[in-house]
């Protein structure tokens, strides 16, 4: 907010001066206001200091809150593996690495996405699935979710405090009748 206010500041100021190059009386106002600057120095040293003090206040607050934003986002792409204190991290994309290597154990399974986040209790995976129709899908869920998490504990060491299933569609598979007939040959 502040920011935008100096900006508008800024372009006031450059929209005078254009103005003042055309015309004569907003220049007697900008010369008797620079009479009354000269003539109070108390009151236009406290409004200019405290306009200094508004630009670096704003200057380091945009520099340091803009940095502290990266930093915090680097550490949401890994997550932590063993304990609290443990040296070892795994990334996101490999842990959905090794979540996609799923779907050749499960042929019903057509499209498996997956979102992963540290909690205090371990990982906690979420599943979007997109699963064939003629899969039996309180089964399939049960079992997917159990696979990823035996395979992420045994493979990486990683405690997996929860694997959710969310099946985001179910389609039917591709069992449709051809219509692309070839036109007979009438002598044959």
């Amino acid at each position: 907010m502040l920011l935008f206010l100096f900006c508008l500041c800024l372009g006031a100021v450059g929209v005078g001066g254009i103005w003042a190059c055309y015309d004569a009386n907003l220049l007697r106002y900008v010369n008797w206001l620079a009479t009354m600057m000269t003539q109070n120095r108390w009151i236009t040293l406290i409004i200019a200091a405290c306009l200094l003090l508004l630009a670096i206040l704003l200057l380091f607050g945009v520099v340091f809150h803009s940095s502290g934003r990266k930093k915090e986002g680097g550490n949401q792409n890994v997550i932590i593996v063993g304990e609290a204190g443990a040296n070892v991290q795994i990334s996101t994309a490999a842990v959905d690495c090794i979540i996609q290597q799923q779907k050749k154990d499960y042929p019903a399974i057509k499209e498996l996405e997956s979102k992963i986040s540290q909690s205090a209790d371990g990982a906690q995976i979420l599943l979007k699935v997109v699963a064939s129709a003629e899969a039996n899908i309180p089964e399939l869920a049960n079992n997917l979710q159990n696979s990823v998490k035996q395979q992420l504990e045994n493979m990486v060491g990683l405690k997996v405090a929860a694997v959710k299933i969310i099946i985001a569609d179910v389609i039917a598979d591709n069992s449709a009748p051809d219509f692309n007939i070839e036109k007979k040959d009438p002598t044959l």
